[in-house]
């Protein structure tokens, strides 16, 4: 009996021995299975973020209806594969499942896990707890800001904390009708932090200045009362709210709490950024002068484009989405064809329009790429309609500010006709008799001199016989010129005929200080100058009215003044050497 017992205890403790050799050996492939998915994330500050692409996995449910049980029950019969960095997923009606495995060596930091992709349409985290309990998160556009773990403009999951503990991590993804490309992060709260710092500092900025330049565009279109300005507020507000809803600003601050209005805002403001980028060219271009075909069709295209996007909100389908796609290239098109008909007339606002929208046209090449499964995301398709935008506004406001003014300039020329010769840009004889009338009223109540001075350009005959009439014109605007560098702010310069100039002075002086004057003026002329052909000299002949404090000549002889001053001028070219005559009225 006693060697029973010694033998039955013998037997215990090796059927002990084999069992606990058995469970270790159940629990080595269990941990083998589980660390199949990829690599084995160790989540640790001091190595820093941990590089996802060798830690994930991917299978794609086609009905989207399997739960994280089964997938979590089929995970190696499944069909998961290793995730290839930038492969685009067609998910459409389906979801997206990516797994990986983590663990946490550091106890003191708390690992966040984001999805860099603003607009995804639902994404959920699972996994389990210490406990064996299901850990699930949501976030996305077709939930409630209220819902998300952490609001923001991306979904952030918070990972297990339990130091030690190996856990297997499932990642859910819903994305209709555009391939989806972004691969999970994972980052600490202080880098995650930081990241949001730095995104909210340029984001701020370029949301910043582009309300700024919305503003300052209907200022001027209100005290310029121009359409051109108005048409711009109105596509750099309707660009702006478009990468506000791209970029997930909207979904945050404008409308948390209704998620349906993201994905319909995305389309309608991208569209209706389209039709205002034509309505804008329209305006400015006027393509009507070149045909009236081609205005009526951007008439049309400009209504279709929201009128689209409003029914793909109400009835959202890949064919919708591809018709998008397709006016959003026409819409394109078309902008392209006008600017460039517009630059072989000779349109100088033209050059402006092809330079503001080169940034914008080139940088919609990206999303649309991405959304042809061309491209992956990365920070081009999601960032460049911005870059291109915040490029495109200050060109095009230039280009504005130059045609308004260029606008008003010629306004005001037309105006000022009356009183300003156009070719130098002198008062005309009309401002000049005027100005006298008043000069002699007050010379006669104040006893005040003044002086009116005649200024001929005696070669301007000569120079347009040799040189042409143009040479003949450039002459006069420099005999201007010199005229006016001798003169004083509060003095009177005007043309009074062909290739005659009057120069009023008033206030305190004498007849030494006018000859001056006037000495100044004949020095100038014969200064050598390229612009005039051979460097020939401007040569001028000057008679001088001087009006001393005893005279008596009242407003109303004005005109007989101005007609002798005139007259003695001319008398100075019976061969006379003098080029300067002082004479008393």
């Amino acid at each position: 009996m006693g060697a029973k017992r010694k033998f039955t205890a013998a037997g215990v403790l090796a059927a002990f021995a084999r069992g606990l050799l058995a469970l270790l050996c159940l629990q080595s492939a269990l941990l083998a299975g589980t660390a199949a998915a990829g690599e084995l994330l160790t989540l640790d500050q001091r190595s820093g973020p941990p590089n996802m692409v060798s830690a994930l996995e991917a299978w794609i449910d086609v009905n989207g209806q399997t739960s994280v049980e089964k997938v979590e029950a089929g995970a190696h019969t499944l069909g998961f594969a290793p995730v290839q960095s930038g492969r685009p997923y067609e998910i459409d009606t389906g979801a997206l499942w990516l797994r990986f495995n983590a663990v946490v060596q550091n106890p003191q930091t708390r690992w966040k896990l984001e999805l860099p992709l603003a607009g995804v349409d639902k994404v959920a985290l699972y996994y389990r707890d210490s406990l064996g309990r299901w850990v699930v998160q949501q976030a996305g556009d077709s939930l409630p800001m209220s819902a998300w773990p952490q609001p923001g403009r991306y979904p952030v999951f918070s990972l297990s904390h339990e130091v030690g503990l190996l856990v297997p991590y499932y990642l859910r993804i819903e994305q209709a009708r555009t391939p989806f490309s972004t691969l999970p992060r994972i980052m600490g709260d202080e880098q995650l932090a930081a990241s949001r710092q730095q995104e909210d500092l340029w984001l701020g900025a370029y949301f910043g200045l582009a309300a700024l330049a919305t503003l300052l565009a209907l200022i001027n279109a209100m005290a310029y009362r121009d359409w051109g300005f108005a048409t711009y507020a109105l596509h750099v507000a309707t660009i702006t709210g478009a990468q506000a809803a791209v970029t997930g600003v909207a979904g945050l601050f404008w409308w948390p709490q209704w998620p349906e209005l993201n994905n319909v805002a995305i389309v309608l403001l991208r569209l209706g950024a389209a039709a205002s980028a034509l309505l804008f060219v329209r305006t400015i271009a006027k393509p009507k002068r070149f045909s009236r075909a081609l205005d009526w069709f951007i008439l049309a295209l400009i209504g279709l484009l929201p009128t689209i996007a409003l029914i793909d909100a109400t009835f959202p389908t890949i064919d919708s989405f591809a018709i998008i796609h397709i006016l959003l290239g026409a819409g394109i098109a078309v902008l392209l064809m006008v600017v460039g008909v517009s630059l072989f007339e000779g349109d100088r606002h033209a050059r402006w329009i092809v330079l503001g929208f080169s940034p914008i046209l080139l940088a919609a090449l990206f999303p649309i790429l991405r959304n042809a499964g061309v491209l992956t995301t990365g920070f081009m398709t999601q960032h460049a309609l911005m870059l291109g935008s915040a490029l495109e506004a200050p060109i095009l406001f230039y280009g504005l500010l130059r045609r308004v003014t260029q606008r008003r300039e010629s306004e005001t020329r037309a105006t000022a006709l009356p009183t300003t010769d156009p070719l130098t840009g002198l008062g005309s004889a009309r401002l000049l008799l005027g100005r006298l009338r008043q000069a002699l009223r007050t010379a006669e109540r104040y006893k005040q001199p003044c002086a009116l001075l005649i200024v001929n350009l005696s070669n301007l005959a000569s120079l347009q016989q040799q040189h042409g009439r143009e040479t003949g014109d450039r002459a006069m605007v420099m005999a201007a010129a010199c005229i006016r560098a001798a003169a004083q702010p509060t003095d009177t310069v005007a043309r009074v005929g062909d290739s005659f100039f009057a120069l009023l002075m008033e206030g305190p002086m004498s007849s030494d200080s006018v000859t001056q004057v006037a000495t100044k003026i004949l020095a100038g002329g014969l200064r050598p100058s390229r612009k005039l052909p051979e460097a020939d000299p401007l040569l001028f002949h000057i008679a001088i009215g001087y009006v001393a404090e005893s005279a008596r000549l009242g407003p109303d002889q004005a005109q007989a003044c101005l007609e002798r001053m005139v007259q003695a001028v001319k008398d100075m070219n019976d061969g006379s050497r003098k080029a300067i005559r002082l004479t008393h009225l």
